[in-house]
């Protein structure tokens, strides 16, 4: 078990950089390492884990300097993994064991991601959802994890073979790991899956792939308008939104299955019709509501007592129930790098593209609870007074604003005065304005080799998902990507440092964003177009928070 195990439940909170990425200890650090940085290493409640991006280290056993070919092996190995995601399941599987060790029943989980880690974060929270955590000491079962649950994410749409998967990944589940509570938030800049084995089958499983597969109680997803390479595809999560079922019907699911279960035991098992495919239910794995009994208080007495129990008698608990979900996703002016951050400023530029998508993301966080040192966030142009826990219960809150005299996280004064620092304001406008980076265009921030390769992979016929007139998405080929513009859903919601760039900008009028349906193939808006029509979908107002939506999509909703 963790170490602070004793003090009580703690913030949990695990950070995956983007491909490439790692620290600098400048303004090009990314965003996902900037929110490390601001977080307190001497917070005895929470516990923090940072992971470098893939491709930027390759797993040795030796720490001494390596010779020539090392370096060499090295090199081609950690080139290979930004390429196509070769060292994704050692990313995973790194979370994963973090949280064997320092993760306790109670602890409220906050996780970040950009880029690939992005993915990794997200495959490693749907990974907590279905598979639990193994007990600590259990190292040896961490492949069969990895095994298991890579095998249902290749899931096919045979339903008896995924009825399979399930109840294996279920047996297993139960009988060596220990369920995980609903994570607390989950915060990612621009998700892209370009990890080949799971991608293919992502874009098989449904028209409508873009779905949060992680069961988070409150997500936020920053998306960059202008990325155009085919390799840095957005991975959404609002396109499909969750279903919460209600108390009654998990009561009558779990009592249905309560049901099967009995009627198993006592009937006699005869061969099933080939064609009589069985409903499963690909429930989360989840602590029990009443608990477990304290450890060492269960008798071996009792113990017998309770396998011998009448069927009358079988205790009826019901799995913690989680949260209703709480998902934003949230389009910002720039490309990838523009929205997770990374790219070393010129002398002069001042506030960089990224800063915008760290602020909405930082106070997200401190909405779900997150504390932060106050004068990291200060540093870092991330204060701009107390931000209250909004998506907390009762008890969390109070233990919050408990905590919040030196932590920036939680306040118990319900307003907020978004005019009273210049400097933040400042830098919030000043970034809306800032340089926008094409990795597609010479002298734009890449050396000449970098641009040329990706020039040369937009010629060659990636898979990608392509949005439809009907609004569903289709896996395609053709035409070849060509450095077409990402395909934006209507309803998008659209940051207020979009609008303040295309008034301070008149050159930037975004296709996909103006034209509407996806813009396709139109890279910058007609004159005629302007900036298009918008209205104030959320948050009116606040510089941070503040987001946008089609006229016509808004009036018809």
């Amino acid at each position: 078990m963790a170490q602070s195990a004793s003090l009580g439940p703690k913030q949990v909170v695990l950070c995956f950089d983007g491909t490439g990425n790692k620290f600098q200890g400048d303004e090009s650090d990314s965003n996902v390492l900037k929110i490390f940085r601001m977080l307190d290493r001497s917070d005895p409640h929470q516990c923090h884990y940072y992971q470098p991006g893939i491709g930027t280290y390759v797993t040795t056993q030796s720490l001494s300097k390596p010779g020539h070919m090392q370096r060499v092996k090295s090199a081609y190995l950690k080139a290979k993994a930004s390429a196509v995601g070769t060292t994704f399941a050692d990313h995973v599987m790194g979370g994963y064991k973090f949280l064997m060790r320092y993760h306790n029943p109670g602890d409220d989980l906050y996780i970040f991601g950009f880029s690939r880690g992005a993915y990794v974060a997200r495959f490693l929270a749907e990974m907590l959802d279905y598979m639990g955590l193994l007990e600590l000491g259990n190292e040896e079962l961490l492949r069969f994890v990895w095994k298991t649950f890579a095998q249902w994410q290749e899931r096919t749409g045979d339903q008896k073979e995924k009825n399979e998967q399930f109840r294996y990944m279920a047996a297993f589940r139960e009988t060596f790991s220990r369920p995980v509570t609903q994570i607390r938030f989950l915060g990612l800049f621009d998700t892209v899956n370009s990890v080949p084995r799971f991608e293919n089958p992502w874009m098989q499983r449904s028209k409508t792939p873009y779905a949060s597969r992680t069961s988070a109680k409150v997500i936020r997803h920053a998306v960059g308008i202008d990325e155009r390479r085919a390799k840095f595809r957005q991975d959404l999560i609002s396109e499909v939104k969750p279903q919460m079922q209600s108390r009654q019907s998990r009561i009558r699911a779990h009592m249905k299955r309560q049901a099967r279960q009995l009627h198993s035991q006592f009937t006699p098992q005869y061969a099933q019709d080939d064609g009589d495919i069985e409903e499963v239910n690909y429930s989360l794995y989840r602590p029990s509501r009443r608990g477990a009994r304290p450890r060492g208080a269960h008798s071996a007495q009792a113990e017998d007592e309770e396998s011998t129990a009448s069927v009358a008698s079988i205790n009826w608990d019901e799995d913690e129930e989680d949260d209703e979900q709480d998902l934003e996703e949230v389009w910002f002016p720039g490309a990838h790098a523009d929205i997770g951050g990374g790219w070393k400023q010129n002398e002069g530029e001042g506030w960089a593209l990224s800063h915008a998508p760290l602020v909405w993301m930082v106070q997200e966080a401190q909405r779900a609870g997150l504390r932060f040192k106050s004068s990291k966030l200060k540093k870092f142009q991330c204060w701009n007074g107390p931000i209250v826990a909004e998506s907390l219960d009762t008890e969390m809150k109070t233990r919050a604003n408990e905590r919040a005299a030196d932590v920036g996280g939680v306040a118990e004064n319900p307003t907020q005065d978004h005019s009273r620092d210049d400097k933040f304001n400042e830098a919030l406008r000043r970034s809306s304005s800032a340089k926008l980076h094409d990795c597609l265009k010479l002298g734009d921030g890449l050396p000449v080799t970098s641009v040329l390769s990706w020039k040369m992979m937009e010629y060659l016929p990636f898979r990608r998902m392509d949005l439809q007139g009907d609004g569903t998405w289709k896996p395609i080929r053709w035409p070849l990507p060509r450095g077409e513009v990402r395909d934006m859903p209507q309803d998008a919601q659209v940051h207020v440092s979009v609008i303040r760039r295309m008034q301070d900008n008149p050159e930037y009028r975004p296709g996909n964003l103006i034209v509407g349906r996806g813009g396709r193939g139109v890279r910058k808006a007609p004159k005629d177009y302007g900036m298009g029509r918008w209205d104030v979908s959320r948050y009116a107002g606040c510089p941070v928070r503040e987001t946008y939506m089609r006229q016509d999509v808004v009036a018809a909703s």
